[in-house]
């Protein structure tokens, strides 16, 4: 006889974080996190999508600190383009980044003005130089601490200006090559940039001294015939490989780790699987040596598994069981703690924060689907597709579970055009994520759609990391362990929710 569960699905917008005592300006709280010798600014990953994940979107999430994951639905052409593309912009602690033909202002712009120009291209050092290309100073935009001067203010009130005879400015050197002595004056003076310009005075190029390890990478593989073939091919290339399934819950995928771990080449390489939903197969995998967990089902906004199919479990009941799992596990049993990963359902700032709250990491894709990086063809407002950013008004994007999908995963981006070249349409095998051994018996569980133009990845994330400090900050911790230790959740009334929105109010601007 069928079993009901005592417990209700909950989600992360039920819930609100209460405030502690403030011992930790939100400025100061950091988000970064580790996934064993993966090291991240934040605690992202991009999800395993067709519609997320491409060169772009590697390069730029992983400049920011933040893990992208490959699909495991694209072609291996694909596969090994964005590994090759994010291998060269791969930058270690220390080492020094030059920007060429960087973003500039003139003169006679106002502060204002800047400021969306570093919200348009996430750039937040913008030079000051003249109708000529002469250099006048530097702009640095620094979103935690703005200059406390109307916006209508000159951009050269606020700037820095270039060091003179005295020891006043920002420093700058003259026809240089030379990365050590460009490294000394960045190290030395304590500064985030170093201007490199002609002796006319003419900026050639913005030198950076990099601040931590960045593009870190992982491969999502398939649990059906042909892993092994992916591993071998795609696991010393990468930092990190996971399972992708919507249900991790079956003997090939422990195999699939067995494999992993008697491994001489992948074994100290972190592996993980997913999705998982409840304590009892946490357990399963943690005992059977999984590095980290990947958790949720049923809840994507592009996906059809919970609608369609039944299958799933709201995330904030997820979230609580296999945190409490993790603790029993970790303190009880094994004494090994295993991380695992939210994905899925979340959608603001708020419930991004109260997953972090129990999750040591969030997987995202509606979040990063909107972003220019995205893989996703960019659409104008009569839903044309448009590469000019200021006519993007949303970007597509489609469910792994939907036959979209597995075109790309056979033809690539491109597909229409490719099938109009290949006879063979219908021939090639594509590998399914959802269980079915063949795609004539499968089903449609994924949907294609839209989703709102956001612009740039850069300045988003940080936006958005501010308001998250914020709340870390005023529940009294400074990090995001401290922040799992200390944080107080509360289910909330819809009619809260409903009194935490702007009412009563004809909003004019927000």
């Amino acid at each position: 006889m069928a079993m009901i569960s005592p417990k209700i699905s909950e989600s992360l917008s039920e819930y609100l974080i209460l405030t502690g005592w403030i011992k930790c300006k939100p400025e100061q709280v950091s988000l970064r996190t580790s996934l064993g010798p993966i090291s991240l600014e934040y605690p992202y990953m991009t999800a395993r999508m067709q519609s997320v994940v491409y060169p772009e979107m590697a390069v730029a999430a992983g400049r920011n600190g933040i893990l992208t994951m490959i699909p495991r639905s694209l072609r291996d052409e694909d596969k090994q383009r964005i590994i090759d593309v994010n291998n060269k912009a791969r930058l270690k602690k220390g080492d020094i980044e030059f920007q060429e033909n960087p973003e500039h202002a003139l003169p006679g712009t106002t502060l204002d003005d800047v400021v969306k120009q570093v919200n348009r291209v996430g750039h937040s050092v913008i030079p000051i130089m003249d109708r000529f290309s002469t250099l006048r100073g530097v702009y640095i935009h620094n979103p935690d601490s703005p200059p406390s001067v109307p916006p209508y203010t000159p951009i050269t009130e606020v700037m820095i200006p270039l060091r003179g005879k005295s020891r006043g400015g920002i420093p700058f050197l003259i026809n240089s090559k030379d990365e050590r002595e460009i490294k000394k004056i960045l190290v030395n003076e304590e500064k985030k940039v170093l201007p490199i310009v002609n002796q006319k005075m003419v900026l050639q190029r913005i030198a950076f001294l990099q601040k931590h390890d960045t593009n870190f990478i992982g491969l999502a593989v398939s649990t059906r015939e042909g892993w092994k073939k992916e591993i071998d091919r795609f696991g010393s290339q990468v930092d990190t490989l996971t399972i992708d399934s919507s249900n991790a819950c079956f003997d090939e995928a422990l195999r699939i780790l067995k494999y992993m771990k008697e491994s001489r080449e992948f074994r100290f390489k972190p592996f993980g699987i997913g999705n998982i939903i409840q304590a009892q197969d946490f357990r399963i995998f943690a005992d059977a040596g999984v590095d980290y967990l990947i958790a949720g089902m049923g809840v994507g906004s592009i996906c059809k598994t919970g609608s369609e199919r039944g299958n799933g479990r709201g995330q904030m009941t997820v979230l609580t069981e296999l945190a409490n799992e993790r603790e029993i596990y970790a303190t009880k049993s094994s004494g090994r703690y295993v991380p695992f990963v939210l994905d899925g359902g979340i959608e603001t700032v708020r419930e991004m924060t109260v997953a972090l709250a129990f999750a040591d990491l969030i997987m995202m894709g509606n979040y990063f689907n909107r972003f220019y990086e995205a893989a996703g063809q960019k659409l104008d407002g009569n839903n044309n597709p448009t590469s000019i950013e200021d006519l993007i008004k949303s970007v597509e994007t489609w469910g792994e579970g939907h036959p979209r999908a597995r075109l790309v995963a056979i033809y690539g981006l491109n597909f229409s055009e490719a099938i109009a070249a290949n006879a063979d349409f219908g021939k090639q095998k594509a590998s399914e994520r959802y269980g079915h051994s063949t795609l004539s018996g499968s089903t449609v569980e994924g949907v294609v759609g839209k989703v709102g133009y956001k612009g740039r990845l850069k300045p988003n994330v940080e936006r958005d990391a501010r308001y998250i400090k914020t709340t870390i900050s005023n529940a009294g911790a400074s990090d995001l362990e401290t922040f799992r230790k200390l944080a107080v959740i509360e289910k909330a009334s819809q009619q809260t929710l409903r009194d935490m929105l702007p009412h009563d109010i004809e909003v004019i601007e927000d």
